[in-house]
């Protein structure tokens, strides 16, 4: 299969007929279609459904794209280390982070980086939505829980924190301590809605049980803060951040029993992993993980 016949299929999947992906590629739509009749004869089946309104993919061809896309996302992220350089980290790395990360984290690492390598320019953006983080466009990505991107990387855990019942001395002062299960449902409770979870379910010492949560969002530092001003219990993770002035640490309710490992991972793409600006990266993972989580239980 060369390259051209198969970028010139992804072209006319992308324009929907061969007409426009001709004039989107700059060929003839005659050396577009013997491209096409060659890559269909390689892989021995139809690739297309010629219609027409344009052009369908058949179950093979659909297959193909899914394997296409990933090598194309992995072409380009290689293309990108070739142009790296054997000297301290610079120009742009683009980090992706998960949704709700804490801004204390947050600021640590571009500090670091902004100290350490004064050459690097950062762009970060955040997504709770991980599988569709994109090879090509990302150096460094950071997500909780165990799923990863798509296509080849090299992860790894980069801390661990545990979700965990919270609540200030004021709710608990203002609406009592509950000492068991049932005692909760009396509570108001606002609960961290983990990747993958449909509604949030409370980790048990007897398994998983379904959480009433009054409300839930997908970023944690949102529950934090409502668990500091007193309005809820927290179903949420927490690191060891050293806290702000004037903060004071929430009590940590049912601890024996309630609580479950959340990882914060970490990847780079495969093909860019030994690339001397994101090797010099992860090479300092330690330090930086030394520097935000200090100490974690």
């Amino acid at each position: 299969m060369g390259l051209e016949e198969f970028r010139g299929f992804l072209q006319v999947v992308d324009e929907g007929s061969f007409a426009a992906a001709a004039t989107a590629l700059g060929v003839s739509r005659t050396t577009l279609r013997r491209q096409v009749d060659a890559l269909e004869a390689e892989a021995g089946v139809p690739l297309l459904e010629r219609t027409a309104k344009g052009v369908v993919l058949t179950e093979a061809g659909r297959r193909l794209v899914v394997g296409g896309r990933q090598m194309e996302q992995d072409f380009r992220a290689l293309m990108r280390g070739a142009r790296g350089n054997d000297g301290p980290p610079e120009g742009e790395i683009r980090v992706m982070l998960p949704t709700g990360l804490l801004p204390a984290a947050v600021a640590m690492i571009f500090g670091m980086i902004r100290t350490n390598w004064p050459g690097v320019r950062v762009r970060a953006a955040f997504t709770d939505r991980i599988e569709e983080v994109q090879a090509a466009t990302t150096d460094v990505a950071c997500w909780f829980g165990e799923t990863a991107p798509s296509g080849s990387w090299e992860t790894r855990t980069f801390a661990t924190s545990t979700q965990r019942l919270l609540a200030s001395r004021e709710y608990l002062a203002a609406h009592g301590t509950p000492e068991t299960y049932e005692d909760l449902q009396k509570h108001t409770v606002f609960a961290w809605l983990s990747p993958g979870e449909a509604e949030p379910m409370l980790a048990t010492d007897q398994g998983l049980v379904p959480l009433a949560a009054a409300a839930i969002a997908n970023h944690p530092h949102i529950i934090h803060e409502c668990v500091h001003l007193g309005l809820c219990i927290g179903w949420v993770p927490q690191a060891d951040f050293p806290m702000a002035p004037g903060m004071e640490a929430p009590v940590r309710l049912f601890e024996a029993r309630v609580g479950r490992p959340v990882p914060l991972r970490l990847g780079v793409p495969r093909a860019l992993a030994r690339t001397p600006k994101v090797k010099i990266f992860l090479d300092h993972l330690d330090m930086m993980r030394a520097l935000i989580l200090p100490a974690q239980t």
